[in-house]
């Protein structure tokens, strides 16, 4: 049985992007474990690796590449041996693409993130980039990012823009891969005004729906109570995607996944940004300056002129899900 690893980064977006693979994958005839951090930890799913154990707990940037360091990661390194997967699958994330390395086992990396070495420089300019090029200039975490694809034998941009009629053009080494996404179906009991997908309780976002009437809140902290706001589970998928099918405005963080599900819905989202994730921000820039979204930072921001936008795609015949990308090697 064709055996893989996939490997989920410390962020609140890899949770959602491993979520839906597994979703996506659970029919499939493939022996597959995870590893992933608490906060990337999929709610219905056990994860085989759990990996925050690994972090320096006084400094968890400081990554060393020497396994004699640090106990955890040579107990990890030693498990992925034994399991001795066909394919790593890895949202850029960093002990496992590196482990990959060392024992020669195929890897792939699937993010957003890599949109941000895969299109032009020209082409950042032009969708305003300029603005973080300071963030993204940080010495530790472009060597390790330019290190990780470097050393990747496939690099799968996880993005929706590349079902755009005219998605940006990217670099050989680079290809798009379509996020996993949910269609719905109109249902008049399901329209509403505005519908945010979040997995925290953001407070920002909930005094943005409070001052437009008939709007709804999907959360996983669906049981917190705020005034003007009707919160619910963002892991009933079903409400959920019919509730932004029907929907005139979408509105979340940032995340890749939330912000293709409007794109193939059909509408135009609010970004309420987390700048605290890094896809967070490299998809609020590249979502406005292709104009699938707005940026808004206050709960009182004039946004009548969103109402009445809409987006459009095309699925691209060169664009693969990523099992139908695994299917390809077999």
């Amino acid at each position: 049985m064709f055996r893989i690893l996939y490997a989920a980064g410390n962020s609140y977006s890899s949770k959602i992007q491993l979520t839906r693979f597994l979703e996506a994958m659970k029919d499939k005839p493939y022996l597959i474990k995870t590893a992933a951090y608490r906060k990337s930890s999929p709610t219905n799913y056990n994860i085989d690796w759990t990996l925050d154990c690994i972090l320096n707990i006084y400094r968890p940037s400081a990554i060393s590449d020497d396994f004699k360091l640090n106990d955890n990661l040579s107990i990890y390194f030693e498990q992925v041996k034994r399991f001795n997967p066909d394919l790593i699958i890895s949202d850029l994330e960093y002990f496992t693409s590196y482990i990959a390395n060392v024992l020669n086992i195929k890897i792939w990396q699937c993010s957003p993130i890599l949109i941000k070495n895969a299109v032009s420089f020209e082409q950042k300019y032009n969708l305003g980039e300029k603005f973080y090029k300071i963030y993204f200039d940080l010495e530790t975490y472009n060597s390790r990012l330019t290190n990780i694809i470097t050393n990747s034998n496939c690099n799968l941009i996880y993005s929706h823009f590349g079902d755009l009629k005219r998605p940006p053009p990217i670099k050989d080494k680079f290809e798009w891969i379509r996020p996993y996404h949910y269609i719905g179906k109109y249902f008049p009991p399901c329209k509403h005004n505005i519908i945010s997908g979040s997995l925290n309780s953001n407070k920002s976002i909930y005094q943005f729906l409070g001052r437009h009437n008939d709007s709804i809140a999907f959360t996983e902290h669906y049981d917190e109570q705020y005034s003007n706001v009707v919160l619910k589970d963002i892991n009933d998928k079903n409400e959920y995607i019919c509730n932004l099918h029907n929907s005139n405005l979408f509105v979340c963080e940032g995340q890749g996944s939330f912000l293709a599900d409007a794109f193939y819905n059909n509408k135009y989202s609010i970004i309420m940004l987390d700048s605290t994730e890094v896809e967070c921000i490299i998809n609020h820039l590249y979502s406005s300056g292709l104009g699938l979204s707005k940026t808004i930072y206050a709960s009182h921001e004039d946004i009548s002129e969103c109402f009445e936008r809409t987006v459009e795609f095309k699925y691209s015949d060169n664009v693969k899900f990523l099992h139908e990308k695994i299917e390809e090697i077999l």
